[in-house]
């Protein structure tokens, strides 16, 4: 009887003291994502800082300030194109498919899906134009 509370005891203490590490190894992964949130949030350009950048960039840091940019318009873009894929495919399930919502959906998602594409594209050459300006210092 004592071996069995004994062993009660244990396996109770054991997973108390696990729950506690979950807990803190949950609430420490959340923290790390709202650090890294952040830090991407202070580093992204704006639309307008943007505009402006492209007029005046000529350093490596300006040009890798738009490839990251344009590099996170085209990901925003793909998730779009990705949602719209998603509700076509749900709109095909229903009576209204017969409406034309289906396709309006299907021709979003392959519009963003250009849009993303040539973002892209926008990305390297601004990674191309700071390889230069570094190689021309």
């Amino acid at each position: 009887m004592k071996s069995r509370l004994s062993r009660l005891i244990v396996l109770s203490v054991f997973l108390l003291s696990m729950s506690v590490l979950f807990v803190a190894a949950q609430e420490h992964n959340m923290q790390m994502k709202e650090h890294q949130h952040m830090q991407m949030k202070e580093h992204q350009l704006t639309a307008k800082e943007a505009k402006a950048l492209i007029v005046s960039a000529k350093t490596p840091e300006d040009h890798m300030k738009l490839a990251a940019y344009f590099r996170n318009e085209a990901q925003q873009l793909e998730e779009k194109a990705k949602y719209h894929k998603e509700m076509g495919k749900l709109y095909s399930n229903t009576p209204i498919a017969k409406t034309g919502m289906q396709q309006h959906c299907e021709d979003f998602a392959e519009q963003a899906s250009q849009a993303a594409k040539s973002d892209y594209k926008l990305a390297a050459e601004h990674e191309k134009m700071a390889e230069a300006a570094r190689q021309a210092k």
